[in-house]
């Protein structure tokens, strides 16, 4: 099996992960990533690596392990076992 290459994406959190309707952070960091698999579900499986440009990035916690789903969105599987939207990207 070829090794993961490390790719980039941009990386929006929620503004208030409990009320989606305002919308998302503004994030000026491109989030780089190994991607590591996919999910039955058809998720992209990622590995967080780091961020391009830190100084531009916001004061987040970022996951270490993520998934991105075909329409830009960036998902966390919760220890229950499912998938829950915590950001969102512009490119997958």
């Amino acid at each position: 099996m070829a090794k993961p290459r490390k790719k980039q994406t941009s990386f929006y959190p929620w503004i208030d992960p409990l009320d989606h309707d305002k919308g998302f952070k503004m994030n000026f960091s491109t989030v780089e990533y190994l991607e590591v698999g996919r999910t039955v579900e058809g998720y992209k499986q990622a590995e967080f690596v780091g961020l391009k440009n830190p100084e531009l990035a916001l004061d987040y916690t970022y996951p270490e392990s993520f998934y991105l789903s075909a329409e830009g969105m960036i998902l966390i599987k919760t220890p229950q076992g499912k998938f829950e939207v915590i950001a969102k990207t512009d490119n997958c």
